[in-house]
């Protein structure tokens, strides 16, 4: 009797310590979902995300991938209205207008905050509060191979190109030569956001310049028609239809063929920023050298804008304060923190080729030549800033990239373009 006593009191206590383990285990589990906005890159954050679990067996992430510019805004706003919210994201600052109500504002005093490159927090800022933080600092403007250009133009130097009538001779120069001179990505993201961006940013050089533009174009006191920017940037992109290595072509829109066509040397210079080497990178057979030209607007090669490249931090890091639990929301500052500030979270960011805005990067960390020389253009001053993507939202970029790609296609002409991107801008509001 004592032993059947004894032997009852001993699976007692199993069943109650099982029970106890089972329960702090599962209390100590954290599942997360990240939404990437970032696509070309969605493989880079499935190795990080999988390595962090490697590291906290506990933390689960699961990677919400988006397609290169398919309809991310639309997917984000469906998570949302169907209850299942991503823990936390990237998104572009200007959707941080949309959500600011939803996200986690982030205390500037954490510690790993302070390793931020000074002014860098003020991507993720909206009206005094932080509510995202910037993984990268990405450029663009007109990408060149340095293998084809100078084989037809030994010693190149890409500052001679700082004039229209500069960059009409250097494509006559290649185009003479057999080399198709140059490739627009037929993608309403590229030329909505990227390249009609420039005529609004390059009205000044702070933010506040090119947003006063698009808000006189939403209060109707100005027609785009009648700026000199927007003249001045639709005959260079004349230029670039006109030598387009994919004019027979134009609206295919595959980011992957589009970089493996110039890294394979096919044309000489492609509309791109320096992000395109997370997939550049990736490919066996490439070249390795690349430089940047600036997209010059008018003939003054003094003109702001024709001797700079867009330099900007154009994703922020959130975190859902809507429907995610408090366990959630501390479990994603803490990937964040790995992320963005230890020395194995940015092996990733670095060997993608992304240049990050903190200052305790690797001493030793060695970027790719299209990074470098964009860093080159940021180091020298010679930037331009594209604050008024704050107004270039999905929806902007969308509509009026597709009104860019009927123009590239030639089923509008200029002035029915300028109607329809004043019509665009007469529906929307002002931040």
């Amino acid at each position: 009797m004592k032993k059947s006593r004894f032997l009852a009191l001993v699976l007692t206590l199993l069943m109650l310590t099982t029970m106890i383990t089972v329960g702090a285990t599962a209390e100590g589990e954290v599942k997360l979902t990240y939404y990437s906005t970032s696509a070309e890159v969605n493989s880079m954050f499935e190795e990080m995300f999988a390595k962090y679990h490697e590291l906290n067996p506990n933390v689960t992430i699961e990677l919400i991938p988006t397609g290169v510019g398919m309809g991310q805004q639309e997917q984000l706003q469906s998570l949302y209205a169907s209850g299942n919210a991503p823990t936390f994201m990237n998104i572009d600052p200007a959707n941080i207008l949309d959500y600011q109500d939803k996200l986690v504002v982030f205390d500037e005093s954490t510690d790993w905050l302070q390793n931020l490159n000074p002014g860098a927090i003020e991507a993720g800022r909206v009206d005094g509060k932080v509510y995202g933080v910037p993984f990268s600092t990405q450029g663009y403007a007109l990408c060149y191979n340095k293998r084809v250009v100078e084989s037809v133009i030994p010693g190149f130097d890409p500052a001679t190109i700082n004039t229209q009538d500069a960059l009409r001779t250097f494509f006559e120069t290649l185009d003479a030569a057999g080399v198709p001179p140059t490739m627009i990505h037929g993608a309403n993201w590229s030329v909505g956001c990227h390249y009609l961006g420039l005529v609004y940013a390059v009205h000044g050089k702070d933010a506040e310049s090119g947003n006063l533009f698009i808000e006189s174009l939403i209060d109707g006191t100005k027609s785009i028609a009648d700026d000199p920017l927007f003249q001045g940037y639709m005959d260079t992109y004349d230029m670039l239809v006109k030598y387009n290595y994919r004019k027979d072509d134009p609206l295919v829109g595959d980011i992957n063929a589009d970089d493996q066509a110039f890294a394979n040397g096919e044309c000489a210079t492609f509309f791109m920023g320096d992000w395109m080497w997370s997939i550049i990178g990736t490919l066996e057979k490439k070249d390795l050298d690349y430089g940047y030209i600036p997209v010059p607007w008018s003939n003054d090669p003094t003109a702001y804008g024709n001797n700079e490249a867009v330099v900007s931090m154009p994703k922020v890091m959130c975190i859902d304060a809507s429907q995610s639990t408090p366990e959630q929301q501390a479990a994603a500052m803490d990937v964040l923190k790995w992320m963005l500030t230890s020395a194995e979270g940015q092996e990733y960011f670095i060997k993608a080729g992304f240049s990050m805005p903190y200052n305790n990067v690797r001493k030793d960390a060695t970027y790719n030549s299209m990074t470098q020389s964009i860093a080159a253009y940021s180091a020298a001053g010679k930037t331009i800033n594209i604050g008024c993507f704050t107004y270039l939202t999905g929806d902007a970029w969308a509509k009026t990239g597709d009104m860019m790609l009927k123009y590239t296609v030639g089923a509008i002409d200029r002035t029915e373009l300028a109607t329809e991107i004043n019509d665009f801008w007469k529906t929307q509001t002002k931040h």
